[in-house]
């Protein structure tokens, strides 16, 4: 893949929202505005992680805030270049690359958005390979390469930049910060030499998303099962189906926190989410948990179901796709495993998830 075209956009959406374990903001207005955006400047280049030049200026961006916001406080596009602009003020070079925080959901288009306005490629990589919901959950932050400053930036054009000491209190102060913009804002972390975006980042999601939702539209095109395609690219398993019978969310503290409760004649599954869905159980037993990546597809279309779209009656296939391998280490876990999020868990590998449904592993 050279360059993100329309076409491409069309399977990012679908493989974006699927990686984004129900997270990354609803895909569907930054995908309207990145195809606008294609259709009027052309296609946008994308480079790999082997071609970045030492001199290169990779900038991380993304969207901060609960993703059911969005849906009232629509982003207008006029974020982007204060925010760009004040970055390269602050930092003294110019851009040179973009690149996405997450390959998930809405932030998935921010690099084409961006990349549009300011004539750059997009890198072929992101800082997490899936959505999670704070900014030090970063592959970055694991290898060490700092965060700070971080620049945050509001359809008003007003932008702040915050020096932190470390990229926990990154997050707590930019997330005080977006609350005081409505929950919303445009943000973009400390930019990365090209060695250093090598060495951090997750190479190549943003082909790998592109591939999954190639394989979804193409099963749905030969009337062929989208869930089996889905699961086959992925290695995945489906561990239940069912009826959404109860839904309990709250923005709090400016996350989406809740719980979906999914039941069949035989089984009661539930799901807690912060923004992402973090913990899956059936019938009271621990069945997924983060880093892996637990997905929501409706029964009838195979689409991908959001934190923000889950609704009361909706028929769901409830399925798990293994984390990024940086995430099931040791470092990985403390900051990404169900203990940081407050459950009383450890993480439960997907080959005994697999085992538990039969599958062969």
């Amino acid at each position: 893949m050279k360059k993100l075209t329309l076409d491409s956009l069309d399977d990012l959406l679908v493989g974006s929202a699927i990686l984004g374990s129900g997270g990354g903001g609803d895909p569907a207005y930054s995908y309207m505005m990145a195809k606008h955006q294609v259709e009027k400047f052309g296609p946008v280049s994308v480079i790999k992680c082997s071609e970045l030049k030492e001199e290169d200026l990779v900038i991380p961006v993304g969207i901060m805030g609960a993703p059911l916001v969005e849906f009232e406080k629509i982003q207008t596009g006029l974020e982007y270049s204060p925010l760009i602009q004040i970055l390269e003020k602050t930092i003294g070079k110019k851009a040179t690359v973009i690149m996405p925080i997450e390959v998930a959901g809405g932030n998935a288009f921010l690099p084409t958005i961006v990349a549009t306005l300011l004539g750059l490629p997009v890198l072929d990589a992101d800082m997490m390979g899936r959505a999670f919901p704070e900014v030090q959950m970063c592959s970055s932050h694991l290898f060490g390469a700092p965060s700070s400053p971080g620049f945050v930036a509001d359809c008003l054009g007003n932008t702040v930049v915050i020096h932190a000491k470390n990229n926990q209190v990154l997050e707590k102060i930019g997330r005080q910060i977006t609350i005081s913009m409505g929950s919303w804002s445009a943000f973009a972390l400390c930019p990365l030499s090209g060695p250093e975006a090598q060495r951090c980042t997750i190479h190549k999601s943003i082909s790998k998303a592109i591939s999954i939702g190639k394989a979804h539209r193409e099963a749905k095109k030969n009337r062929e099962d989208p869930l089996e395609a889905v699961l086959n690219i992925c290695k995945g398993v489906c561990i239940g189906s069912g009826k959404i019978t109860d839904i309990d969310r709250a923005i709090s503290k400016g996350f989406l926190k809740g719980n979906v409760t999914i039941q069949n004649k035989t089984e009661k599954m539930e799901i807690c989410f912060q923004n992402e869905f973090l913990l899956a159980k059936c019938n009271g037993k621990v069945m997924a948990t983060t880093p892996d990546i637990i997905t929501l597809l409706e029964q009838e279309t195979g689409e991908p179901v959001t934190s923000d779209s889950i609704r009361f009656g909706l028929k769901v296939n409830l399925i798990v796709i293994p984390s990024p391998p940086v995430w099931t280490t040791k470092e990985g876990l403390s900051l990404v495993g169900p203990r940081h999020f407050g459950y009383e868990t450890d993480y439960q590998p997907i080959q005994k998830c697999k085992t538990h449904c039969g599958v062969k592993v």
